[in-house]
């Protein structure tokens, strides 16, 4: 059985080693100049919800049967993980709704890659997926590749879509996510520009929910400057402790609204200039997220460049943001109005309301850090069923044709989960259908 994975990230790697143990023919086609994909500049948490309901709870879109799958198989698709050479750093996650386990990226992607090729499979870099290539009754049989050399055919039994969404291709980005002008900015690699996903809708498939969503972090905004190995250092994950303002002056968003801030990087994404304001006093500064303080992670954000602004008054930071071009009355108003609600016990009558714990922003000295949006994947991709087979309008597979990773929509659609235990579990189990299959 001849099998073509598209994608040498976290998912392709994952099938074609997990293919390969079947007895398949593999080869792997990676854009990039390396393998590893976005996985690499991860943190390297692979984590599931604990049990269904709460993934149903916090993505609420996505297809249950997905999520099922993810949430049964995670701890067997660690265990092979480790056994095929990926370093474990920690078994917890630190967070008591999720379980799975830490792993170092870089060891891991590299033994994942060492294990495909020492099992006989092919790993082409450079090679992009342009086209796939299909039967008279519509069964894919290959994919048109275009490398250095030019353009080339590669016949196959069945193609695995790995190639990580549309995140890097502002086209796209703008026409699902953001509805209009704009850009965010791309905590990712620059490959996945939604090749994988365009060639399936040519060849018949139809999209999944959740294509106006996409997973990120806001970033320090420009003139701020860091390179991919920063992206997680650099990452302002600490909202729930801000007041977060647009460059109007105003409130935009539950800064509450969920645990891992997706809810407000979405947000942000659909702010003037994709950009905000996080406001913090000294009570803010000193709270804790994982591992940092917040004032860490500020610091963070001032080391590459970024824009932090501190005051002894919300006056002064009210003025100094209105020489950024924020208006000072109207900032002043906003925080006027969110201290006396969040000091009455009132602040889920806000409007947005105010989730959870509203501290005041009360103890000086003030700080302000300007952040933008940030795209690490995208959550819509292509319709699959629960074994990655690729679906068509009608709900018919495409014959011949898989889908992991974050390429398989619908799994976390509504809200936020691990897009790498979808590369881990839907990369293994894209595997056993295609050979299953073709057998």
């Amino acid at each position: 059985m001849r099998l073509l994975v598209a994608g040498g990230g976290l998912a392709g790697l994952v099938a074609a080693a997990r293919a390969l143990e079947l007895g398949a023919s593999v080869t792997v086609l990676e854009k990039g100049d390396r393998p590893g994909g976005s996985f690499v500049y991860s943190s390297g948490y692979i984590w599931s919800y604990r049990d269904l309901p709460t993934f149903r709870r916090e993505a609420p879109g996505g297809d249950p049967d997905l999520q099922a799958l993810v949430l049964g198989r995670l701890e067997e698709a660690l265990s092979w993980l480790e056994a095929s050479g990926g370093v474990i750093l920690s078994r917890e996650t630190g967070n008591p709704l999720t379980f799975g386990a830490r792993f170092d990226p870089e060891p891991t992607a590299a033994a994942l890659a060492g294990r495909v090729e020492k099992a006989g499979g092919q790993l082409l870099l450079r090679r992009a997926l342009r086209r796939l290539l299909t039967a008279e009754d519509g069964r894919v049989r290959g994919a048109v590749v275009e490398g250095e050399g030019g353009r080339d055919e590669a016949a196959a039994d069945a193609v695995i879509l790995a190639t990580g969404g549309f995140a890097a291709n502002p086209e796209l980005v703008r026409r699902h996510i953001l509805r209009g002008p704009g850009r965010l900015l791309l905590r990712a690699h620059p490959w996945s520009a939604g090749e994988g996903f365009l060639a399936a809708l040519a060849a018949g498939a139809r999209p999944g929910p959740g294509l106006d969503e996409f997973y990120g972090r806001n970033l320090p905004a420009p003139p701020a400057r860091f390179g991919p190995k920063l992206f997680v250092e650099v990452s302002q994950l600490y909202g729930r402790h801000a007041v977060a303002v647009n460059l109007r002056g105003e409130r935009y968003a539950d800064e509450g609204a969920d645990w891992s801030e997706t809810a407000l990087v979405r947000a942000t994404a659909l702010q003037p200039r994709q950009r905000a304001w996080y406001l913090l006093d000294a009570a803010a500064l000193r709270r804790r997220v994982r591992e940092r303080s917040v004032g860490e992670m500020v610091e963070a954000a001032r080391r590459v460049g970024g824009t932090v602004l501190r005051a002894g008054s919300l006056e002064e930071l009210a003025r100094r943001l209105g020489e950024r071009g924020v208006p000072a009355e109207r900032l002043l108003r906003t925080l006027r109005e969110y201290n006396a609600a969040a000091e009455a016990g009132r602040a889920g009558e806000l409007r947005p309301p105010r989730s959870g714990e509203a501290p005041v922003l009360g103890e000086p000295p003030f700080a302000a850090v300007e952040v933008a949006a940030a795209i690490t994947h995208t959550i819509g991709g292509l319709a699959v069923d629960a074994g990655c087979r690729v679906l068509r309008e009608g709900g018919e597979p495409v014959g011949g044709l898989y889908a992991a990773g974050v390429e398989a929509g619908g799994l976390s659609a509504g809200g936020y989960a691990s897009g790498l235990a979808a590369a881990l579990v839907l990369g293994m189990r894209s595997a056993e259908t295609a050979v299953e299959e073709a057998g």
